[in-house]
């Protein structure tokens, strides 16, 4: 039942942040208005399927947290910008929107790193880190609350009616922002060392959980460095932050956890991937509007230039990321496809059955690496 409600009100605010974006014409952030649906659907799914586990619970507290935010913000443009004195309390929603994004941001996080994958601390002597943490972010939702103004994104600036003494202000954001960041330290060694004590399908969710952070860090990256250059560009940050959730939800249910490899193998490959063509993309464009400035329509011509270099180097570039990764992370396993890579060129003109068995047999033990190989043959002959 509380699941539930949970999930109907964080849709409520989403719906009425929507409404409110479209109002104001802010198409552009429409997108973080179906983040926090999404993270609530992810919610909604371990809730009731793992109400047992507080990490269930600490989601669907993010999304209605990312909830609240997304929808003070939209009201506190309509009731400010957009069309001053239409909406009441225009000034209230600004002053939590300002500070709202910070318990939304660090809480869920640290709660996570403390507590993943089966919703309880690694010992009793891990609390003070969330206890840190928690403070800290009192503190400093308290130091951006009293900051003198509000900025909306509109470049109004609109006075803050509760704003205190900046070196107060000034002084508890430092303390704040030293105890979460002790905290959040504390719970990423908390994290390191349950992964390394564990073993079976614990240490399978760690490096599923371990994977999906990883990810969103670099989506988080790149979304940063390419905002603004590409269209589109605000779409991974969002992605960034639904990332760890959804790895999070796979580890917590336990979902085809044995594919990993695969997947971080992929994953780091096209990570790298994703990397190194955003920066060559840049760096295209940058050059390119350099070069054609002379001509009409240059920005343009560099745009389109650039993509097409960057699509030429996509499938190249992409094998031997890949290959890297493989050589690199899993030596065994790119050993192994070359030596069965070879064997398979073997057999295609390979006639005599002595040789055959006796190829087989060293591939077997090569790649399986058994304590003893056999190769029976119909004929009777054994290798």
């Amino acid at each position: 039942m509380v699941a539930r409600v949970l999930f109907i009100v964080t849709t409520l605010l989403c719906v009425g942040a929507f409404a409110l974006e479209l109002h104001t014409g802010r198409y552009g952030t429409l997108v973080y208005v179906a983040t926090p649906l999404a993270l609530a659907l992810i919610g909604l799914l371990l809730t009731t399927r793992r109400p047992e586990n507080a990490v269930s619970w600490v989601l669907a507290g993010s999304a209605l947290a990312m909830a609240v935010a997304t929808f003070v913000s939209a009201y506190a443009v309509a009731a400010l910008i957009r069309d001053p004195g239409s909406l009441p309390m225009g000034t209230a929603a600004a002053w939590v929107e300002n500070w709202a994004w910070v318990p939304g941001l660090v809480l869920p996080l640290c709660a996570l790193l403390l507590l993943v994958p089966d919703g309880h601390f690694l010992s009793r002597r891990w609390r003070p880190a969330a206890i840190a943490v928690l403070v800290g972010t009192l503190l400093g939702s308290a130091a951006v609350s009293g900051s003198p103004t509000f900025d909306l994104g509109s470049g109004v600036s609109i006075d803050n009616p509760l704003a205190f003494g900046s070196w107060i202000a000034g002084a508890v954001g430092v303390l704040g922002l030293a105890l979460v960041m002790g905290g959040l330290v504390a719970s990423l060694i908390s994290c390191r060392i349950r992964y390394r004590i564990s073993s079976g399908v614990e240490r399978q969710q760690l490096r599923v959980i371990g994977l999906s952070l990883a990810v969103a860090a670099v989506l988080g990256i790149v979304g940063v460095s390419l905002w603004g250059h590409i269209p589109f560009g605000q779409f991974l940050p969002a992605l960034a932050v639904l990332a760890g959730p959804a790895g999070i939800a796979i580890a917590v249910m336990r979902y085809r956890l044995y594919d990993i490899d695969r997947v971080v193998s992929r994953t780091l490959g096209y990570g790298a991937l994703t990397v190194i063509l955003g920066a060559a993309y840049v760096g295209l464009v940058l050059a390119g509007q350099t070069l054609f400035s002379s001509f009409a329509g240059g920005s343009n011509l560099a745009i389109a230039v650039s993509t097409l270099v960057v699509a030429g180097l996509f499938l190249p570039v992409r094998s031997r990321v890949q290959g890297f990764v493989d050589r690199r992370f899993y030596r065994s396993r790119y050993d192994a496809q070359r030596t069965l890579e070879a064997f398979g060129g073997r057999l295609r003109e390979q006639v005599e059955l002595d040789a055959l068995a006796t190829d087989l047999a060293a591939v077997v033990s090569e790649t399986m690496q058994p304590a003893h190989t056999s190769v029976w043959l119909r004929s009777g002959l054994s290798r």
